[in-house]
């Protein structure tokens, strides 16, 4: 039997089974690709509302990702206030037009979006490095809207009122999304960018009756 002098040499000895324990419990607990639906997950169905006059049920295909202005007119519409920035961290996460990342294209996170541990989320799972996966681009858009009313409530609470527009969504923003400088200086020449560039072609919208928005439940 060791005879232990002083607290010392105890956790000396302590100190490799506890790092083979903790590397054993984050191998196990680590998430993966599941291709399951989170039990979180929100289910679309039939809808009637106001959508941009230029879609229609064919144009809007779940299984590609649209080009930069449809996404925009989209985002438009669902997003409201929030399209801007979403489009400016599409383009700088994952690329412009008709380019997208690995992430974008294999598993629809087209924002960099990371699962997240307790809010609720359309993100069926997660890749081995905490990337959220979704089933379409369209559930993205809508994970981000739920991610950015969240960040906004933390905001009106500190600062007892809303954004005043997307720089001050950056700003605030920065270290939670992305720490990086590189990634905020993009962002602070991408957001007017997606202003001139996107914005100001998304114009009138016509009511439709009972359209089949997504049908893929």
């Amino acid at each position: 039997m060791v005879k232990i002098q002083n607290h010392k040499e105890y956790f000396q000895l302590l100190r490799l089974p506890l790092l083979i324990l903790f590397i054993i419990v984050n191998t196990s607990t680590k998430r993966v690709e599941t291709g399951q639906p989170n039990k979180k997950v929100f289910k679309l169905v039939y809808q009637k509302c106001e959508i941009p006059h230029k879609f229609s049920k064919d144009s809007l295909n779940l299984e590609q990702i649209p080009g930069m202005q449809q996404l925009y007119d989209v985002a438009e519409y669902y997003l409201d206030k929030y399209a801007v920035f979403y489009i400016a961290i599409k383009i700088e996460e994952s690329g412009a037009e008709n380019k997208h990342s690995w992430l974008a294209r294999k598993h629809n996170n087209l924002t960099g979006m990371r699962f997240p541990r307790s809010r609720e989320t359309y993100a069926i799972g997660a890749t081995n490095t905490n990337y959220a996966i979704y089933r379409n681009w369209f559930e993205n858009m809508l994970d981000f809207k739920i991610y950015m009313e969240n960040i906004e409530r933390s905001f009106v609470k500190k600062n007892k009122r809303e954004f005043k527009n997307e720089l001050e969504m950056l700003d605030y923003l920065y270290m939670f999304f992305n720490g990086f400088e590189k990634w905020y200086n993009d962002m602070r020449f991408l957001i007017p960018y997606v202003h001139r560039k996107y914005a100001k072609d998304s114009s009138k919208t016509q009511m439709k009756d009972d359209i089949l928005i997504f049908d893929y439940m």
